[in-house]
């Protein structure tokens, strides 16, 4: 464990939805915001940090109960693969903490698996509200955003709790997005932006699509979303990256108002500890990719996390760390003084906060299985120091890279002679996290039909529908 407070600590946590690590300034990328940049300043931002699962409900399950998706079972969105919701017997944080005395309250999305036990959760609705720019309409995403922050004001302005808070605020946005696209399907319908357009990433072009495992080729025939790009242009893209942006802007205004709230309600004290994060990444149109579906690349598993406010000692700092979601599970319990549940899968990254160093992860994992069933690819992800490996077992397909040198994974390397020591390492480790997790991957099944792996390799090849439109 890190240092322990005597007193419990307020602790507030901000996640988003569909958020790249990639899209924000503060790694380098195209998009300024505001509060976000205010509360990386304030405290420490994690460099390399992954998500267990880039789909929602699997990665928030596993938020939640700190544990990987094939253990809580919770590995797909539902329809044509159901869930069983988090067993009572294993650890959820909201229960570890009202068990500590605290009061729990979750304020937005859940999609959680049943793994918010012990919180009190808000209901989930819509407030409409009228468009503000004709070329990014507001959908359930938005109106979803700002019921949830009135609910979340309104309870800031009434509460009389003397226990110590752990509040969640889930946003949605900038998931907005995906219902941009499918009014978008085709190409871009409004063009009238007069300003530049985002660039495109420097790993746009899929140069090495040929050179990739099958589920990744024919991503296309099993994403809804990626099929409806299959005709956009060069320009179109852009646009997208026009909209997210335009969406992330709405999310990080929402939080700076609930911080604002959070302050006036005398909750930020001197021990209070923020976090922000998300649930998994966005592609943002690298490979000519949109949203998030059965690749487990940079773009989708790796999320920005930041640890801020008066509980942080460092500020201003990016920390160089590889770090999973898995690991605020124990972080927030170490922080506040409350013994860990035995069960949970992560590591307690509270020595960061002022200068120390957490226990050694030795790697760090993603997952992926399925969306909705429609299509089934089992594939894992595992990272060691700057050396990714991923597998799928459909064609017993193989990826390597070396983020050294290849940080927008442009070159599968798997069958390159000169890194076949490296690869023989990589299957030898993933081994090891096989046979330590318990991980039943090599005996689950594949399922895609011959019509999803027919028409010649390339997104742009897409006709027709995908799978889960049939």
């Amino acid at each position: 464990m890190g240092s322990v407070l005597v007193k419990k600590p307020n602790i507030l946590v901000f996640v988003l939805d569909q958020l790249s690590f990639r899209a924000l300034d503060l790694y380098g990328g195209y998009c300024s915001m505001p509060f976000i940049t205010s509360l990386a300043k304030d405290g420490i931002t994690v460099s390399d940090c992954y998500c267990s699962y880039p789909l929602c409900q699997p990665s928030r399950a596993s938020l939640w109960s700190g544990q990987y998706p094939h253990r809580n079972k919770v590995w797909s969105n539902g329809r044509q693969c159901p869930i069983t919701p988090l067993d009572e017997s294993y650890p959820a944080l909201g229960q570890t903490f009202s068990d500590a005395g605290y009061e729990c309250r979750h304020f937005g999305k859940k999609h959680d698996g049943g793994a918010l036990r012990g919180f009190i959760c808000s209901a989930e609705d819509e407030q409409r509200i009228p468009d503000d720019n004709p070329l990014f309409p507001y959908n359930m995403d938005t109106y979803a955003d700002v019921y949830t922050v009135g609910q979340t004001l309104r309870y800031l302005e009434e509460r009389n709790d003397d226990r110590p808070l752990l509040m969640v605020v889930d946003l949605i946005n900038p998931h907005n997005i995906c219902g941009w696209i499918g009014l978008n399907k085709g190409g871009v319908k409004n063009k009238s932006y007069d300003g530049p357009l985002p660039p495109l990433p420097e790993n746009f072009y899929f140069d090495d699509i040929g050179n990739r495992p099958l589920p990744v080729q024919y991503l296309c025939c099993s994403h809804v979303r990626q099929s409806q790009v299959s005709q956009w242009k060069e320009e179109d893209f852009q646009y997208y990256l026009l909209a997210y942006r335009y969406y992330l802007e709405k999310a990080d205004t929402d939080m700076k108002r609930v911080y604002d709230a959070y302050v006036s309600a005398g909750l930020l004290n001197d021990d209070t500890l923020i976090v922000f994060t998300s649930d998994h990444g966005d592609n943002i149109t690298a490979r000519r990719s949109v949203t998030k579906q059965v690749t487990l690349y940079e773009e989708v598993t790796r999320v920005p996390l930041v640890f801020s406010g008066p509980g942080v000692k460092r500020k201003d700092c990016m920390v160089h760390q590889c770090a999973s979601l898995l690991d605020i599970f124990p972080t927030l319990a170490s922080y506040a003084g409350i013994d860990e549940p035995d069960g949970t899968d992560g590591i307690d990254l509270t020595p960061l906060f002022d200068g120390g160093n957490p226990e050694e992860r030795e790697y760090v994992v993603s997952q992926w299985y399925t969306e909705w069933g429609y299509t089934i690819s089992p594939g894992r992800m595992i990272r060691k120091g700057d050396i990714k490996y991923i597998c799928y077992l459909e064609g017993c397909g193989e990826e390597l890279y070396d983020l050294s040198r290849d940080p927008y994974e442009m070159t599968n390397l798997a069958r390159d002679p000169s890194y076949s020591q490296v690869l023989d390492e990589m299957r030898n480790l993933f081994a090891k996290y096989i046979s330590e997790s318990g991980d039943p991957f090599y005996s689950l099944s594949v399922k895609a039909d011959r019509r999803w792996r027919c028409h010649d390799i390339g997104y742009d090849k897409h006709t027709g529908p995908s799978a889960p439109e049939v």
